[in-house]
């Protein structure tokens, strides 16, 4: 894992240093991450704080042909309620307990498509493509808010996959981004081994399904 985000940094370095003579530009972008859309800005504010997200982009546009790699860090939270005892309708924080795990990651979609407005102030753009998810370091888990200090072994995958689209727009110099991967397989085992719990059945709901809206600044 180390070794491929080792490689696409070297692969940035290199657009950085022929882009002068690369139909290429490339900058920093910064936003956040969230499972549903809103217009409020409380929401909005709150996302940004707790899910922000930040890295750079690079795009390569041959006449309305774009191709565009990302690499960006985020950290995801992902809340269980498990049910050791199989339910009977019991709702009880201690009986019932909520399992939350929190990771660090790395995203590198890499979206191909099709710019369909192009004047010299504004451009709008629409993108297909693949987006690998790669965890970094172990995960932390909590229960009822209570940290847990270690579990047997993380749960969480090293390398997940989702499908992204992308509508974005160009004004100047700023481009804003936003995408909604599908997950295409899991971020964790459906069954973990949960301390002081025992084993629970996490269900079908492990893959990630969000939309990263972000804010970009094209240095060349």
């Amino acid at each position: 894992m180390k070794k491929v985000l080792l490689l696409f940094v070297a692969l940035f370095i290199a657009t950085a240093a022929n882009a002068q003579i690369s139909p290429i530009t490339f900058g920093p972008k910064v936003g956040y991450q969230t499972t549903k859309l809103s217009t409020n800005r409380d929401i909005i504010k709150s996302d940004f704080k707790g899910n922000m997200a930040f890295g750079v982009f690079a795009r390569l546009t041959i006449k309305n042909i774009i191709l565009q790699p990302e690499l960006l860090y985020y950290k995801s939270g992902k809340v269980f309620d498990i049910n050791p005892l199989g339910g009977f309708g019991i709702d009880n924080p201690v009986l019932n307990p909520t399992l939350t795990i929190n990771q660090s990651n790395f995203a590198l979609p890499i979206m191909v498509g099709y710019q369909f407005i192009d004047i010299p102030i504004i451009k709008m753009r629409a993108n297909v493509g693949p987006v690998f998810y790669f965890a970094m370091g172990q995960a932390d888990y909590s229960i009822n808010g209570e940290n847990v200090p270690y579990f047997d072994e993380d749960v969480t995958e090293d390398m997940t996959v989702g499908a992204a689209l992308n509508l974005g727009i160009d004004l100047w110099k700023l481009t804003l981004d936003i995408n909604y991967s599908i997950g295409l397989s899991d971020v964790m085992d459906d069954e973990i081994d949960v301390p002081m719990v025992g084993e629970v059945d996490l269900g079908d709901d492990t893959k990630q399904n969000i939309f990263t809206v972000t804010l970009g600044f094209k240095i060349l």
